[in-house]
């Protein structure tokens, strides 16, 4: 396989497993700052990564610093820099909780797409309560409004963005949130469904799951189970509104997948073929290189090259994992591609059909 196999595309920097706020949907909050900081990549070490990276992949490739959240790092606006230099493209994701005080370095900085996590627009404590921490949505409206504006008067190409994790007590805040964005002209919005918690683990801690073995919790099937008629009906005005123009990221084939899934979950492990261990590439906090944010490290970057890494026979076998892994989080962003071109090729069709069921009852 390995001289049949193209290079990454989606390269991930877990720069931090460290995070202030306590997510309902997420179990990294739970790493101890004092525990992990000695551990973590130097700043020197991150940059050694970019500089392999580079000989590697080329100039001009993305990829996106993320956690934990990245700005509780020092020298994340360095390391960007540094990136920059080597010609290679950065993003960034953000909770907005403690980076009011870096809002002109962000527009100052290289970085060129910033993603910050909204659950809400019309009722703040749905935010607050999925965040576990008080004050999280106002700060995160300041910072996405604060940052248009800085962007827009200093004629900066900062794109800024929504990420919004759907589950039970938000499904009637998705829609509003589209236009939300549009009214005020955010550069688009990316949704993401509810996945079990422990699949967002702090690396210090848990450095796998039991993808063979898995089994949903009966927490998460019950909350599956009840946003699933009305989930149905949002993905079809989600797929209006992107037919319209509003800057909905998910893609068509994505939101057509959401509706099968609400109908019986089980269907995408059928349906679906994980192809994120010929994608995806991410580091974390100590240098741990996972294809899978689910599945164990399959190297370290500071023993081995990252071209190694991804030909070496842990990465094989990896990909051979992925193919009958029982997890949902197939259905997650980092599996979708806006061509569709990393799935079997008879699952539109099966996909159509499908909803056909759904829309007349008969599924």
């Amino acid at each position: 396989m390995a001289d049949k196999l193209e290079k990454p595309q989606q390269i991930t920097f877990d720069v931090t497993d460290r995070c202030q706020l306590r997510c309902v949907t997420c179990s990294k909050w739970k790493t101890v700052a004092s525990d992990v900081i000695s551990k973590e990549l130097t700043t020197e070490e991150w940059k050694k990564v970019l500089d392999d990276l580079r000989n590697w992949l080329g100039e001009g490739f993305w990829f996106c610093f993320s956690g934990g959240e990245p700005f509780l790092r020092q020298d994340i606006f360095e390391l960007a820099e540094y990136a920059n230099s080597l010609g290679i493209n950065v993003a960034s994701m953000s909770n907005a909780f403690s980076i009011q005080h870096l809002y002109e370095k962000i527009i100052d900085s290289p970085i060129k797409s910033l993603n910050i996590s909204l659950n809400a627009i019309n009722n703040p404590i749905i935010h607050d309560e999925s965040r576990g921490r008080q004050g999280s949505y106002e700060k995160a409206i300041d910072a996405i409004m604060t940052l248009k504006k800085l962007r827009d008067e200093k004629h900066k190409d900062l794109g800024i963005n929504i990420a919004t994790i759907v589950f039970p007590e938000n499904v009637e805040e998705v829609i509003p949130l589209v236009e939300f964005v549009t009214k005020n002209k955010i550069n688009g919005i990316m949704f993401q469904l509810l996945d079990d918690k422990e699949s967002f683990h702090g690396y210090n801690y848990q450095r796998g799951c039991n993808t063979a073995g898995y089994k949903m919790p009966k927490e998460l099937k019950v909350k599956y189970s009840n946003m699933a008629k009305r989930m149905i009906e949002v993905a079809d005005r989600l797929i209006e509104m992107k037919k319209a123009g509003h800057s909905i990221y998910n893609s068509y084939e994505q939101l057509e997948a959401m509706k099968v899934f609400f109908n019986n979950p089980d269907d995408i492990l059928k349906e679906i073929i994980c192809d994120v261990g010929s994608t995806n590439y991410a580091i974390d906090p100590y240098g741990d290189v996972r294809l899978c944010f689910n599945m164990e490290p399959v190297g370290n970057i500071k023993e081995s090259k990252p071209e190694e890494i991804w030909v070496n026979e842990n990465s094989e076998k990896c990909r051979i994992r992925t193919k009958t892994c029982k997890m949902y989080c197939r259905m997650l962003n980092c599996n979708f591609k806006h061509n569709f071109a990393n799935f079997n090729k008879s699952f539109m069709h099966k996909v159509k059909n499908k909803i056909i069921k759904i829309l007349t009852g008969k599924a």
